[in-house]
């Protein structure tokens, strides 16, 4: 079974992604919320798999030793110990689109284009308010569970 969660990213030097994150279900609401999204612009809300975040190696991505669990309720922090930020991840953030291009996008989406889905609804102003708070917003796709 995969996950994903409405992750922020709390800052990038070292990568933390915050402990707040959504695990969005049903997966159906969230593929239409991606939908809207993605008619705004396609990199605005971008989708990685969880399991590349991690690199046991600079010239691979993924990890043999270490593993994410996005339940768990605190910050996870890339700063070596015990998360190494693979260089896919890197490539990744750096395509990210700048947050007031994202605020702006996000902002102009009406609550009614979210097809009376509350989870969209909630979604949409938990992305406004990490936004507001300085985050950047991704998905992050959680495979094996």
């Amino acid at each position: 079974m995969t996950r994903y969660w409405l992750t922020p990213i709390l800052g990038y030097s070292p990568l933390i992604l915050g402990s707040e994150r959504i695990h969005c279900t049903p997966l159906a609401d969230l593929e239409a919320f991606r939908l809207i999204a993605s008619r705004k612009h396609p990199r605005l809300l971008p989708m990685f798999k969880a399991g590349l975040l991690l690199s046991d190696d600079e010239d691979v991505c993924g990890s043999e030793l270490v593993e994410l669990d996005l339940s768990e309720l605190e910050d996870i922090v890339f700063n070596g110990d015990p998360y190494h930020l693979s260089h896919c991840a890197e490539a990744f953030l750096d395509c990210l689109l700048t947050r007031q291009e994202t605020w702006e996008l996000v902002s102009s989406i009406s609550d009614i284009d979210w097809d009376d889905q509350d989870h969209d609804v909630q979604w949409k102003q938990q992305w406004l308010r990490w936004i507001e708070a300085g985050c950047d917003v991704i998905i992050l796709r959680e495979d094996g569970y």
